[in-house]
């Protein structure tokens, strides 16, 4: 499985209509998966995959992705794409280009999937990440136990649910013992 930003630069370039057909599917375990610009096509041309959207280290905003096992890959590939396969276990494939027949404007292909992707809301566990910075902590990991107290005074528990409010005080206990 290539790096999580090496995914992100090879979906960031599509330049072309060509380019704009291509699925990348990295194999991670018994799972292809397709990020980005790969899973918004998948959806759109292939099934209406589940669609997560997380975070992750190092990447400023939630990547979105989709994925089915590898003993389904031939399910999934549609009628007409090109395939080839790489030596690192990752998939491609090329759409029909019947599929962008209609479509002359990149600019209006990658609003399609701003909009789509934008769409897509952050798993629990991705927005729990942002609320403990949000309250407080640095890096999502409190260095000080006046932090950790920070972080309890802010959290809305009026607002929360009653595991929403046990899972946060795991989170805290989990917390303190790193520290002390």
């Amino acid at each position: 499985m290539a790096k999580i930003k090496d995914v992100l630069e090879i979906e960031s370039h599509r330049e072309s209509i060509e380019q704009c057909r291509v699925i990348n599917l990295f194999q991670e375990g018994t799972f292809y998966r397709a990020y980005e610009w790969s899973a918004w096509l998948c959806v759109r041309y292939v099934q209406e995959f589940k669609t997560t959207k997380r975070l992750f280290n190092n990447i400023d905003e939630g990547m979105v992705f989709v994925g089915f096992p590898v003993t389904s890959f031939q399910k999934y590939t549609p009628e007409g794409a090109e395939v080839s396969l790489g030596d690192d276990k990752s998939a491609r494939l090329s759409l029909p280009a019947s599929v962008f027949k209609d479509v002359s404007d990149i600019e209006q292909l990658k609003k399609e999937f701003a909009n789509w992707k934008q769409s897509v809301p952050l798993t629990d566990s991705a927005k729990k990440e942002i609320e403990m910075e949000k309250y407080g902590t640095s890096g999502g990991h409190p260095t000080r136990l006046t932090e950790i107290m920070h972080h309890i005074l802010a959290y809305p528990i009026e607002q929360k649910s009653p595991m929403e409010c046990m899972s946060f005080l795991a989170e805290i206990k989990k917390r303190i013992a790193e520290i002390i």
